[in-house]
């Protein structure tokens, strides 16, 4: 009986080690989006939760980020919002994402364009629960510091929010991909996505950068000192969505999971 246990034991290993291999960095790119596009059905309508980080991790004295309201993310007109180093926010719809043919969500950010895109990152997590949240799978192709107001190319990241002037589009298979533990215990149910939460990247090379899934460190614009320091979410929009309308959940309660 022990034999059979070590046995089973070593295989579910190796089948987990193969599962978390699949999903290798190839040169994928994210789709980008305008917020005009058609395929976009519906927008975060509550904010869970927020918690801004410094402007800049390095000199705390400076304070935390303080650009915008947390309001501000909501709907299909939204303004920035700004993270800090390492801030972060969670948001609800009114209806479920779901884990359909291509992207299944998008988020937008303040990003605009000279030279390349002037970008500032996020990695981007979901929950069916508001407790587990799986992170998608990240890769940072970009191997050199990004200055203050330094510019990068959207195709040298994937799965980073933030890397385009328009919505960054985003496909839940790349968690089954990547044999996400959360996803394969059933924690997170990719049919029933009720949260997205956006962490910012702390891209600075030179010292205790964010790293992505191959454990590379992410390059993101550093320093960016300032009460708009960080991240500028500015929307989160669903492109496939389950048939349920979630109007019973208490968000009062889910509220809770986050103090």
């Amino acid at each position: 009986m022990l034999k059979k246990m070590v046995i089973a034991a070593a295989l579910m290993l190796v089948l987990t080690g193969s599962a978390l291999a699949q999903m290798s960095d190839t040169g994928q790119v994210n789709n980008e989006y305008a917020r005009i596009d058609g395929a976009l059905v519906g927008w975060a309508t509550q904010v869970i939760a927020s918690a801004r980080g410094p402007q800049d991790y390095q000199q705390p004295e400076l304070g935390l980020a303080g650009f915008g309201m947390e309001s501000d993310v909501l709907g299909d007109a939204g303004t920035p919002f700004s993270l800090g180093d390492g801030g972060s926010i969670t948001v609800a719809f009114d209806m479920e994402i779901a884990n359909g043919a291509g992207d299944d969500f998008v988020v937008f950010e303040n990003g605009f364009a000279w030279n390349g895109i002037y970008m500032e990152l996020g990695f981007v997590e979901v929950s069916s629960n508001g407790q587990d949240f799986a992170r998608l799978p990240a890769f940072c192709r970009q191997d050199s510091v990004v200055g203050p107001w330094g510019t990068s190319d959207p195709a040298l990241f994937y799965n980073l929010a933030g890397n385009f002037v328009g919505g960054t589009g985003l496909d839940l298979q790349d968690l089954i991909t990547a044999g996400d533990p959360l996803v394969t215990s059933g924690a997170v149910d990719l049919d029933h996505i009720l949260f997205v939460r956006v962490v910012d990247v702390i891209g600075d090379l030179a010292g205790n950068a964010t790293q992505d899934h191959a454990g590379r460190p992410v390059a993101d614009p550093y320093p960016s000192s300032g009460e708009g320091s960080g991240m500028d979410v500015t929307g989160f929009a669903i492109i496939n969505t389950g048939v349920v309308a979630i109007e019973e959940t208490s968000w009062g309660s889910v509220k809770s999971l986050f103090r």
